[in-house]
């Protein structure tokens, strides 16, 4: 993580799992209020969507991998992440069958402490999708794994 706060890698529009005071719940909601009423105050309509469905779950290991070798991040550590992710195998039971065992390859593990982390990373360009780099001039907050994406 201190690879990544020292890079100012995570976006400014994320403040979900990061330390510091310009990171608040409260500041991002008093930044999506100021942004609101501004719009408004002009006569701007403005369509808001929210939240994903199961986040953590739908992380591919591959493209995550990609951007962790993409962030400079020390490759013994890419490595090991690597290894937390990849060879884990999961079946289903329904009415006391068993499936055959499948290969998971997206989602990073429940309850673990990389998966906050890892999920960051995983959506951190997010946010230059949504502002205007790429002609969709929409405005976005991050906290954790919900967004506020709203386009007057």
């Amino acid at each position: 993580m201190e690879h990544f706060l020292a890079t100012d890698y995570f976006s400014n529009k994320q403040y979900g799992f990061i330390r510091g005071d310009d990171r608040s719940t409260a500041l991002q909601l008093l930044r999506i209020l100021d942004d609101s009423t501004f719009n408004l105050d002009l006569g701007n309509q403005i369509d808001v969507n929210t939240d994903f469905e199961k986040a953590f779950d739908k992380i591919l290991h591959n493209g995550l991998l990609y951007k962790l070798q993409a962030s400079g991040l020390n490759n013994n550590l890419i490595s090991w992440i690597q290894d937390f992710l990849n060879n884990r195998t999961q079946f289903v039971t329904v009415n006391g069958q068993y499936s055959k065992l499948f290969k998971v390859l997206s989602g990073i593990p429940q309850g673990s402490v990389l998966g906050p982390i890892l999920f960051l990373i995983y959506i951190n360009d997010l946010p230059d999708f949504c502002s205007g780099k790429h002609d969709a001039k929409c405005a976005i907050y991050l906290y954790a794994d919900n967004a506020r994406i709203y386009r007057p």
